[in-house]
């Protein structure tokens, strides 16, 4: 880079912190803030307002836009055309990192995610054999909208196919000893790049702020998934992953110490990672179908999994009541809810705040696995495989003269037995139970084999909950389409008059990634067991006439508590409708429905 390009180059940084300041984007300390980030990591002003967090991509790529001269678009407001694309090679797009938008003339429309150089300009015209027209949109609509054309991971596959593809014509023109030398290097050029390919599944996930990975082959294609917010998001896999997907498989056994021989049983491990200085954990689990091992990575990061009981989406109500409940000298508070829903992050904050505030009170958890180091707490990791089981830890637990137990899940009759044993000698136990509701924690634990009337004596709560998607903050929007029933219902739980009732929605934005939404938050219900419910539940009552119960003494089910959230503006009316919505069995379908 010669002395008048830098120049100019500090010209335009100095250009773009000051107009994003003139706009009221940035104050002085941030615009300071960002020139020192600049020179020390020797990165754009772009990057550094980014990476700091003060604006947001649209604001900053439209001030850089004025300054550049380059036109700006969205992305997910353009059309691409198909002959656009089919004119740039895959590694050409990936390596420059501009989308194809356009072709007519002679000359390509590209959006860049950052202001092109000359030379890159006039390279791209000698590459492609096309005058460019470009223009200027934001990384992540560039990156996302690269992976939607050309796939995740396009640049690996592409060089692991062309090198094998390579390796084939040098066997059949070579000699055998140039073939052995061959042979060597190739491998370790095609290990590497399958290392760079399955590291970068594992940061997109992250990076999207995924919980999950499926990695499932079929016939004719493999098929990439991230769990995104509760939801499967299918990520496009360029041509050729098929091919790859054995090699995939290796290395991740090889990550989580597992026998890469052994195809035909299903497989349990883990791998830890540090990305961005953050710890995170993967479990694994592979099994064998028709056409492959499928694979299913869980994503555990330490901000996901803690957090403090006042950030956890509860009202003021509910966190008083949480708060009285981890306080009782004993019994048994269960949280339920199927896989995911944050039973274990719930647990967690609600141990936090009890060893804060009562650090005379011992707490010894056992957990499989455990999943985040609670200073001052005592866990235990189980292994089943040795005949440490929950139920052989809460023995010993108990001679270890604790306060509040936590138990990672009851599942069996010994478990529920010890753990109501516990209770009724002066612990306070916390614990996880799949059920649908926090009623049928009851009869749930009366099926296990647990006596009734020993039931109603330890057990003192059950606490529902389910993760509901949040609206995006930087495209919400009222939404006008209420219909009458659900007004109504709105209205009753929060106290107002149908007309009264607002809800709101995401339009769909960059930040988002057009969703609507970005982040979850949980739902609650609180189920309390008084003297009349005791004896309710040694009686053996049904389900059904407990919740009605329970209601009648003041309980909120989990689609009010949805109702007040979507009042508050925090989730949607969908939202709510999907998690809450039961499907009622009848006779009567309505065919055109």
């Amino acid at each position: 880079m010669n002395e008048s390009t830098r120049i100019s180059e500090a010209a335009a940084s100095s250009d773009l912190i000051s107009l994003l300041q003139q706009q009221g984007a940035l104050n002085e300390e941030q615009a300071d803030q960002c020139r020192r980030r600049m020179r020390r990591a020797l990165i754009p002003p772009q990057q550094a307002v980014l990476e700091l967090s003060l604006a947001t991509q649209e604001v900053v790529y439209r001030a850089l836009s004025q300054i550049s001269g380059l036109p700006f678009v969205l992305l997910g407001e353009q059309s691409i055309a198909e002959t656009a694309v089919q004119k740039v090679p895959a590694k050409v797009a990936l390596r420059y990192q501009f989308v194809p938008l356009q072709l007519e003339r002679g000359t390509l429309k590209v959006a860049f995610s950052n202001p092109p150089a000359i030379r890159d300009r006039e390279n791209l015209r000698l590459l492609l054999g096309l005058r460019l027209d470009p223009v200027l949109a934001t990384p992540s609509e560039v990156s996302n909208t690269l992976k939607r054309l050309y796939g995740l991971g396009a640049e690996k596959v592409i060089q692991i196919r062309q090198d094998r593809k390579n390796q084939l014509v040098e066997e059949v023109e070579g000699t055998f000893d140039d073939r052995l030398v061959e042979n060597l290097d190739q491998g370790d050029q095609e290990d590497a790049s399958i290392i760079q390919l399955v590291n970068e599944i594992i940061t997109e996930a992250i990076r999207q702020h995924a919980t999950d990975i499926h990695i499932e082959p079929f016939r004719e294609q493999v098929k990439v998934r991230y769990r995104i917010d509760g939801m499967l998001r299918e990520i496009p896999t360029p041509p050729g992953m098929v091919e790859l997907h054995d090699a995939i498989v290796s290395r991740l056994k090889i990550m989580s110490r597992l026998n890469i021989a052994e195809k035909r049983l299903p497989h349990d491990g883990r791998i830890r990672l540090s990305v961005g200085g953050e710890e995170i954990d993967l479990r694994v689990s592979i099994m064998p179908t028709r056409f492959g091992e499928t694979i299913c990575l869980r994503v555990l990061t330490s901000s996901s999994i803690f957090i403090e009981m006042g950030q956890l989406g509860l009202s003021k109500y509910q966190l008083a009541l949480l708060t009285k409940l981890v306080s009782m000298p004993h019994g048994i508070m269960l949280v339920t809810g199927p896989t995911g829903s944050g039973k274990t992050t719930t647990l967690y904050a609600a141990l936090s705040f009890v060893r804060n505030t009562y650090p005379e009170r011992k707490i010894i958890t056992v957990e499989n696995p455990v999943e985040y180091e609670l200073v001052g707490t005592s866990q235990i990791q189980m292994h089943a495989e040795i005949g440490l089981t929950f139920a052989s830890a809460l023995r010993s637990i108990l001679r270890h003269d604790p306060d509040i137990i936590l138990v990672g899940e009851i599942r069996d009759n010994e478990t529920a037995d010890i753990a109501i044993q516990s209770a009724l000698t002066g612990h306070l136990v916390l614990s996880t139970l799949h059920t649908n509701d926090s009623v049928g924690a009851v009869n749930r634990l009366i099926n296990m084999g647990v006596e009734p009337y020993l039931v109603a004596s330890a057990l003192v709560s059950a606490l529902a909950q389910r993760l509901v998607r949040r609206i995006c903050k930087h495209c919400k929007i009222e939404d006008e389409d209420i219909s009458r029933r659900v007004r109504a219902e709105i209205a009753e739980c929060n106290d107002l008059a149908p007309e009264d009732v607002k809800a709101w929605k995401g339009r769909g934005c960059i930040e988002c990634d057009h969703s609507g939404y970005r982040g979850r938050v949980a739902i609650y219900e609180f189920f309390l067991l008084d003297d009349e419910i005791q004896d309710m539940v040694a009686d053996h009552v049904g389900t059904s006439e407990l919740r009605k119960a329970a209601i009648e003494r003041g309980m909120k089910v989990l689609r009010q508590d949805g109702w007040l959230k979507v009042a508050q503006g925090v989730t949607t009316i969908d939202e709510i409708q999907r998690i809450t919505s039961n499907f009622e069995i009848s006779y009567d379908i309505d065919e055109d429905a």
